[in-house]
């Protein structure tokens, strides 16, 4: 908003949140033109099926822990990472991840699926595309049982080869201290990431 009839320059910063926390979402859409979205619920957006009305109209895309809840193929959400993204634009991206070679896929045939509790106990039926039937059981949830189903556990090399081949410029690896606001990174995993476009 104008202040003092000046636009602001910080409007004209596009920006797009996937289901990110209130707390910086609030201050975020105060500062850009920023939005918020939700897979569940207005605004929504599909990472894996985005709208063409939102093609290459963001400066910065935030997602924070989604991706590992993502439906496989994960690609795709990659893919459509970059394309929400203007060129120079930047993804700031998190999920808990691994120093192993892989991303370790929960459900890699995930087809025609189905969530069941029975006495508290969560079950994932699926059939697969050429006819398989498969029952998983012991599944994760993000935040309690029977919300945000865990669908894999991301590697960092897996999350590296991922960015390159969705079409982003370089990653960094966004590891470094900021002791002023509590910043620090005692492990070597799981730390925030920034593709650029």
């Amino acid at each position: 908003a104008p202040r003092n009839g000046i636009p602001d320059p910080l409007q004209d910063i596009a920006g797009i949140g996937l289901s990110d926390a209130h707390a910086y979402a609030q201050p975020l859409a105060e500062k850009f033109d920023y939005e918020n979205t939700y897979y569940h619920t207005d605004p929504r957006v599909d990472i894996a099926d985005i709208a063409a009305e939102r093609v290459g109209r963001y400066d910065f895309l935030i997602a924070s822990d989604v991706f590992e809840h993502v439906l496989p193929p994960v690609a795709r959400a990659f893919e459509n990472a970059r394309r929400l993204l203007k060129p120079g634009g930047k993804f700031i991206f998190t999920v808990p991840f691994t120093l192993e070679p892989d991303t370790h896929e929960h459900f890699p045939e995930l087809h025609d699926w189905s969530l069941a509790e029975t006495d508290g106990a969560w079950t994932l039926t699926n059939r697969t595309r050429d006819g398989r039937d498969q029952r998983f059981s012991d599944l994760v949830f993000h935040g309690g049982p029977g919300s945000a189903l865990e669908m894999r556990v991301f590697s960092r090399a897996a999350l590296e080869r991922a960015f390159k081949e969705a079409g982003f410029a370089r990653v960094r690896i966004a590891n470094e201290p900021y002791l002023p606001f509590g910043i620090h990174w005692p492990e070597p995993w799981s730390v925030p990431m920034v593709a650029y476009a």
